[in-house]
């Protein structure tokens, strides 16, 4: 802790340099209560402001996080039909109004293309944060909420390759974690002096969760009983969800700049370039391109982070153009397959077949429920664990872990079509017909490993319980079996009967299948029971 607090407090010092902080003095007194009721449901600006010719200023309430914050918009420098977004991220001990009242944001981006989105993100923890009197779900409110604001308001692209990323320190941080969590989102992310790796940084997680009013620990948990959940918030482990992201970072040494005199090594500077150092490993280690930047010299100040603003937005145009160019069979933005916020088929950054269209692809995640290219998983379980979702195509897909599982696929199969799935996992195997939903959809649900078991008397004799489990691969093979003559009008489904509808899970194996979503029952292992149909 006594690190973490050394390190923020050069923060504090680096920035002042830069000039005065952002107004503390501006409160949202003047807007009034909070809303309540009906009004608090719902996404709504409260108070709008012109502050210059392209600087826009909105102060909205957010129902992911409860309550009202600001967001600051700059208008393309080159304005263009339909502009590509870029979310600009601030750091730890700032606001919304830092980009542009320290970061000269405006005059860095005057011959730029991209409308900058710069929204308020509290202690900048960037993570759902649940303590005692307050919900905040940041997440929510940066990835779901506000694209869809700035969609409704301004001709802007949403589809996947018009989505950008960046951010300075734990701006960048959001920034390449946010790419990780959401690569069907985000074609490219920037970080500037930004922390990577989440269990190499408690001390300072531990500040942010404080100043955010959270008691210690409340963020993530314990580093050590609950990993995992680190592990689910930490952009290295997430590294290869971003092999199909334009990704850039940088950060300095932490020794001052020639022309910065007086000043003095600066210890998070450093502590992030080493961040840096480990993200540039693994990428390199997974093949995964990217343009790490480490500095020679520089601090974490503003100064250094307008330099690598400017450096990364002025050859952004071109890498983006480049990877449109040489991936996907019809390059630009083509349609999302779907519809909504889902991957381009045949444009952006995708296979020449698309991802949409049943490319294969792999995603890891911590989350216990998650949606990715179409796909919705949930996995129930007792602790948590890095789960990759892998080798998935309308054939089928593999999961790692232990627990529970239940996977809708996209809409890829004919409607009432029947369909053979073959379950191998450490349990066994399992073999059961389903019928495609009316919109070609599957839903599919079985068993991984054993459940992961808190031991009731810790120690070396029982530590496997941790981790056990973790590495057991099961799985999932997709096979039609028959599939309607098109025109064939669709069967009327029955409801199930109450007895079925009530039966539970066969829970043999010990796993918690609390959370879990569940339509119907599971197929028991050694039967070929068929969900009832509803």
């Amino acid at each position: 802790m006594s690190v973490g607090a050394r390190a923020v407090a050069s923060f504090t010092a680096a920035r002042s340099r830069a000039g005065a902080l952002p107004g503390r003095d501006q409160t949202l007194a003047f807007l009034g209560p909070e809303p309540t009721g009906d009004e608090a449901a719902h996404f709504h600006v409260r108070e709008k402001r012109k502050l210059s010719g392209r600087l826009r200023e909105f102060f909205v309430h957010s129902p992911a996080l409860g309550r009202t914050v600001g967001v600051r918009v700059l208008l393309p420098g080159v304005p263009s039909e339909v502009a590509d977004v870029v979310y600009l991220f601030h750091g730890g001990g700032d606001d919304f109004r830092s980009w542009t009242d320290l970061g000269d944001a405006e005059a860095l981006t005057a011959d730029s293309p991209y409308l900058v989105v710069m929204p308020d993100a509290g202690a900048a923890s960037y993570s759902h944060h649940t303590f005692p009197g307050a919900d905040l779900d940041w997440p929510r409110f940066h990835t779901e909420e506000l694209p869809a604001f700035i969609d409704d308001r301004y001709f802007v692209n949403p589809e996947r390759d018009g989505q950008i990323l960046a951010g300075l320190s734990m701006g960048g941080y959001a920034a390449v974690k946010y790419a990780a969590q959401h690569p069907d989102q985000y074609c490219a992310a920037a970080a500037f002096s930004s922390p990577f790796d989440t269990l190499a940084a408690v001390p300072l997680f531990d500040i942010i969760t404080l100043r955010e009013g959270g008691p210690a620990r409340s963020l993530f948990g314990d580093p050590r009983r609950d990993s995992g959940e680190w592990l689910a918030q930490s952009p290295v482990a997430l590294a290869e969800n971003l092999a199909d992201t334009d990704l850039w970072f940088s950060a300095g040494s932490g020794d001052p700049d020639p022309d910065e005199e007086d000043a003095s090594a600066d210890v998070l500077e450093a502590m992030v370039h080493h961040h840096g150092e480990r993200l540039h490993e693994r990428l390199t280690e997974l093949r995964i391109p990217h343009r790490w930047h480490p500095r020679a010299t520089g601090g974490h100040s503003w100064a250094t982070w307008q330099r690598e603003l400017a450096a990364w937005l002025d050859g952004l145009p071109a890498r983006l153009m480049e990877r449109a160019g040489t991936s996907g069979s019809g390059g630009g933005r083509g349609p999302a397959a779907g519809g909504g916020r889902g991957p381009a088929a045949g444009g952006g950054n995708w296979p020449a077949d698309g991802v949409g269209d049943g490319a294969p692809f792999s995603f890891t995640t911590g989350e216990p429920v998650f949606s990715v290219h179409g796909w919705d998983v949930a996995i129930s379980r007792r602790r948590a664990q890095l789960v990759t979702f892998a080798e998935v195509t309308p054939s089928g897909f593999t999961l790692n872990g232990a627990g529970t599982f239940r996977v809708s696929t996209p809409p890829l199969f004919p409607p009432e079509g029947t369909f053979r799935i073959t379950v191998d996992s450490p349990l066994g195997g399992n073999v059961h017909d389903i019928r495609a939903d009316e919109n070609g959809r599957l839903h599919i649900t079985g068993r991984m490993a054993g459940a992961l078991h808190d031991p009731i008397v810790p120690g070396r004799r029982t530590r496997h319980f941790r981790t056990w489990g973790q590495e057991e691969r099961t799985q999932v093979r997709i096979e039609p079996v028959s599939v309607p003559a098109p025109g064939t009008p669709a069967p009327v489904r029955r409801a199930a009967p109450a007895a079925e509808a009530r039966s539970s899970p066969d829970t043999t194996d010990g796993a918690d299948h609390d959370g879990l979503p569940v339509e119907g029952t599971f197929p028991v292992q050694g039967t070929d029971r068929i969900r009832p149909d509803r």
